[in-house]
């Protein structure tokens, strides 16, 4: 049996991973592909507005309310919203792409398709959780699947086995029109693929051929935004802008992102710790980038690099929380990494190579740094401060639209801080800068402090007590180093939160 499994694979790799992949959506969605009322993410704020979006395009109407997220993804769905699960079949297209993508890259650094398919499928639906990011409705899905095929055609240029430009092209366009925070990944793929110095006397007529393939998927984006948007960004492109990006303290936000987020949110964990073969995966990246020569070399620095510009943006992204990742599913933003990731652990193994071991303790030295809360100084800018807490559900809090006015101004939650129910306190956790000077919480805002672009935040929201308040305590920050808490089997704590009593 093992041996016709692994035939199939090798002969038919794409079909092969399909079959399983397809088995496993119906077995996740069961008999609530037929249901009248859908899968379980059908309520859920995001996945709501996808299909509100669907099921307009269904009906040709392009009002700009009914449409929040970038339009690809919910077109792609529109010919199946009239059923109850109308983006299984674009899951399932998006899904055989970015594998059939994978597995031309594997090809290219000497993996066989059985191993491709094992580990294309370890990494997707191995983790119950990962699966969910294929199986609900993200526009990731589709950028996934973009992202892998532009690896491949840009594997091939390098190599020069095969050069269409024009495909690259439309990829690269689609990648940013599908999600416009993945192009910096498009970039890096342009970039390796067009203007490598060995390629130099060909590269005018293929950036020339590349940008006619970006038009072409272009410019019939550009007209149906025009119909729905007119010459104005979108409320999503607003509000995305308004959380921004926080790089100044992008150390502080891999420690609480990537190693243990216990400290500042208690009972959450950090990726190494539920995904510890994202550091393998690393380490095999570099190790690739040592050992391998020619266009199989080029092809990794290309990979790493992406890698590497992506997760910063995405960690150093404001609205990007521990309390989130899981809980709100927002590691779906790094699951056209965990592939990649799946890959090269498996090249580092299969390697052999002593310099991996010396590539992984570094790493592992590297993940055993973290930033802790201490008590701030009196004059010392704060990263966190702590209140009472009002006799609200945490959810409220979480998502209320409230606000800290401190000696430089007001800043907002969550678009400029992120506040949590901790107990008999609230902490208000700085983003974007930190809270200086007396700081006063309002947990009721008035429009007069501060006002939010559409959709950030729940207005409804209205926590009860009296407005503003001072904080009873103030936090900055310390970097530690000492046993990896990341690593099974012992965490380094869970809270419960920066230096609160036990009441």
């Amino acid at each position: 049996m093992l041996h016709w499994i692994r035939r199939q694979f090798d002969a038919h790799p794409v079909r092969a991973v399909m079959i399983v992949f397809a088995a496993y959506t119906v077995f996740k969605i069961n008999l609530k592909f037929f249901a009248p009322e859908g899968p379980w993410w059908r309520g859920w704020h995001d996945q709501k507005q996808y299909l509100l979006s669907a099921r307009a395009f269904l009906r040709l109407d392009l009002s700009p309310d009914q449409h929040w997220y970038p339009l690809l993804y919910p077109l792609a769905g529109a010919p199946f919203a009239w059923a109850p699960t109308p983006f299984v079949p674009i899951n399932l297209a998006c899904y055989a792409l970015a594998f059939w993508g994978f597995h031309r890259v594997c090809a290219r650094l000497g993996v066989g398709s059985f191993a491709a398919g094992l580990l294309f499928l370890a990494a997707t639906i191995g983790d119950l959780r990962i699966s969910k990011f294929w199986l609900e409705p993200w526009t990731t899905t589709m950028s996934a699947a973009l992202i892998w095929l532009a690896f491949a055609e840009a594997a091939d240029m390098m190599s020069g086995a095969r050069r269409r430009p024009w495909l690259l092209g439309a990829l690269l366009a689609g990648i940013a029109l599908v999600r416009p925070a993945d192009v910096v990944v498009g970039v890096v793929i342009g970039g390796f693929a067009l203007w490598r110095p060995v390629l130099m006397e060909r590269r005018w007529p293929d950036l020339a051929r590349a940008t006619g393939g970006a038009a072409a998927a272009f410019l019939p984006y550009a007209a149906l935004y025009l119909a729905i948007y007119g010459w104005r960004l979108t409320d999503y492109t607003l509000l995305s802008g308004d959380y921004g990006f926080a790089f100044a303290d992008l150390g502080w936000k891999a420690s609480i992102l990537l190693v243990d987020p216990a400290p500042w949110f208690p009972g959450e964990t950090g990726l190494l710790r539920e995904l510890p073969w994202l550091l393998t995966g690393a380490a095999g990246l570099i190790l690739g980038v040592m050992r391998l020569r020619g266009p199989a070399r080029w092809l990794t620095l290309c990979m790493a690099l992406a890698a590497l510009i992506y997760t910063a943006m995405t960690l150093a992204y404001v609205d990007l929380v521990p309390s989130g990742m899981w809980r709100f599913f927002n590691a779906h933003y790094f699951k056209w990494l965990f592939p990649m990731a799946a890959l090269f652990t498996w090249l580092l193994l299969t390697w052999r190579d002593l310099r991996g071991l010396v590539v992984v303790a570094a790493l592992v030295l590297l993940a055993s740094f973290r930033i802790v809360p201490r008590p701030a100084m009196p004059q010392e800018p704060a990263k966190a401060l702590a209140f009472a807490a009002p006799a609200a559900p945490w959810q409220d809090i979480y998502f209320a639209r409230s606000a800290v006015v401190d000696a430089k101004g007001p800043q907002r939650s969550p678009a400029d801080y992120h506040q949590l129910w901790m107990g008999n306190r609230v902490m208000a956790i700085a983003f974007k800068r930190r809270f200086e000077g007396e700081a006063l919480w309002y947990g009721v805002t008035p429009a007069s402090v501060a006002t939010w672009p559409r959709g950030s935040g729940k207005a409804e929201v209205v926590l009860p007590g009296s407005w503003p308040q001072r904080p009873v305590a103030r936090y900055a920050t310390k970097l530690e180093f000492g046993y990896p808490c990341w690593a099974p089997p012992f965490p380094c704590g869970t809270g419960p939160g920066p230096a609160l009593p036990r009441n």
